[in-house]
């Protein structure tokens, strides 16, 4: 039985923690120095960015010969191959989504998973030509990577230690 997991880029989950982890500090450091209302500000940004990062370091896709499984933080799907009745894609310039449709709901991932190019063409083998659609396939012939999320992820890095590095000078 061969079993092929698929997890999101670790230069998308690297950049992540780093900000979690500028924002507890930052939340540590507001707490000695800042007024009710920043402490409050910080503490939900550190919260969401908490949360959507553990939703992406966990979140996984396992495809083997019985089906496909999706994993996150708190839940796991599984779909056998006949369960899945459609494959499609769209591209907005570097941003791919790929939806998933199936008896139980449909699901959405995207070009953010390393080696996506490799997921979805085992998707394609497995399901047959009837259930992908062609622009799958044109796809797979130049398939792209998305980069500014990652470049995005590390400015905001840099802008929280920029602010924490403010902070504890005293400006």
């Amino acid at each position: 039985m061969s079993e092929a997991i698929y997890k999101i880029k670790k230069a998308f989950v690297v950049p992540l923690i780093a900000v979690v982890v500028s924002l507890f500090l930052l939340f540590l450091i507001s707490l000695t120095t800042s007024q009710t209302w920043e402490i409050i500000v910080i503490a939900i940004l550190f919260l969401f960015s908490l949360a959507a990062c553990m939703n992406m370091a966990k979140k996984e896709i396992i495809v083997n010969d019985q089906g496909l499984k999706i994993k996150k933080v708190f839940r796991c799907k599984e779909f056998s191959w006949a369960e899945i009745t459609h494959l499609a894609v769209v591209v907005l310039r570097k941003k791919v989504y790929f939806l998933l449709t199936t008896t139980k709901g449909f699901y959405i991932f995207s070009n953010l998973l390393e080696n996506h190019a490799l997921l979805i063409h085992s998707l394609v083998d497995k399901l047959g030509d009837e259930k992908v659609e062609a622009e799958v396939k044109n796809y797979l012939n130049n398939p792209l990577e998305r980069f500014s999320l990652i470049i995005m992820s590390w400015i905001a890095v840099v802008i929280v230690v920029a602010v924490i590095i403010l902070r504890l000078s005293g400006i």
